[in-house]
């Protein structure tokens, strides 16, 4: 990933904290049929770990939080891994036969974990306008998670929250309802507890989605401004069609974050399409997802 993108001088009166969320394809997903494009011993997890690994230790700056969505093999790989490189972290599984889930990273030295939650999605088919949605949200085991953070360095306080929302485009009601029941689940925590909310991960659903809109009516995407004031053209590029063309290329990726009280600083470039599809769509043997990372430096505003 190449440096920040019009990144501002920091306000002396504001604390600077850098999140980044990936979507890191789980390997239980994995499928040569899903990427035929892609050279299975690519796809193999221990060539495709080191490509991910590798992601991660080329990064300029160490971002002060990462989110993980599809992460499997956290015990085995993750926590290790980020360890290595000076973070913490905390899981949340599935409790499907895919058993990946979504992971918060941080570096102790910068910030203090005070709390946290899993959220299960599931409950939100208690609130749901019918039966069959609501059978349908029980269906599903997408996770959520939630934690509050407290800055080594001057005391500010943020509240990270990541999710990997259903992927059905058919089942757009069932991201919705997804969707609603993490934002209530995030106003909640933060009644209880205060800090500036940043809300990232895998929604599933492009920016004309009611998912998208449902969201930044309370939060503000931090790629909004990216090219001139839209989201990126793209985060997600994979499958292939008869003509060899990528079979999806569409923005399902974001960072959201409270506008009120959080200004965006810079933003990392994307990859562009030209360099994903070079061998077909993604993954491949050199990137080792089908998503692009997303990465935002912020100023928390200090409090009045």
């Amino acid at each position: 990933m190449s440096s920040m993108r019009n990144p501002r001088k920091w306000s002396s009166g504001g604390h600077a904290l850098s999140i980044m969320s990936y979507n890191v394809l789980a390997q239980c997903y994995v499928r040569s049929s899903f990427f035929p494009y892609c050279d299975s011993k690519a796809l193999r997890w221990k060539n495709r770990s080191q490509l991910l690994k590798n992601q991660f230790a080329a990064l300029p700056h160490r971002p002060d939080v990462i989110c993980l969505q599809e992460c499997d093999q956290y015990e085995t790989f993750w926590k290790d891994t980020m360890a290595s490189m000076g973070y913490a972290g905390i899981y949340a599984q599935k409790t499907s036969a895919k058993q990946d889930g979504v992971a918060i990273f941080w570096q102790p030295d910068r910030l203090e974990l005070l709390h946290s939650e899993h959220v299960h999605l599931k409950h939100a088919a208690a609130n749901a306008i019918d039966a069959d949605l609501g059978r349908r949200l029980l269906a599903r085991d997408n996770v959520g998670l939630v934690g509050q953070f407290q800055s080594t360095v001057d005391g500010a306080q943020i509240v990270v929250a990541t999710t990997h929302l259903f992927w059905d485009p058919k089942e757009a009601d069932v991201k919705l309802a997804q969707t609603q029941h993490m934002l209530a689940a995030i106003a909640s925590f933060t009644a209880t507890r205060g800090g500036s909310v940043f809300f990232a991960g895998d929604f599933n659903s492009l920016p004309d989605s009611d998912v998208y809109k449902h969201i930044t009516a309370t939060y503000a995407s931090a790629y909004a401004a990216y090219a001139g004031g839209g989201e990126p053209a793209f985060t997600n590029c994979n499958g292939v069609n008869a003509d060899g063309s990528p079979a999806f290329v569409g923005t399902l990726d974001y960072i959201f974050y409270d506008r009120a009280r959080v200004d965006v600083a810079g933003l990392a470039p994307l990859m562009s399409l030209a360099e994903a599809t070079c061998e077909g769509a993604l993954p491949n043997r050199h990137v080792g997802s089908d998503h692009l990372p997303l990465l935002a430096e912020f100023v928390v505003k200090a409090s009045s």
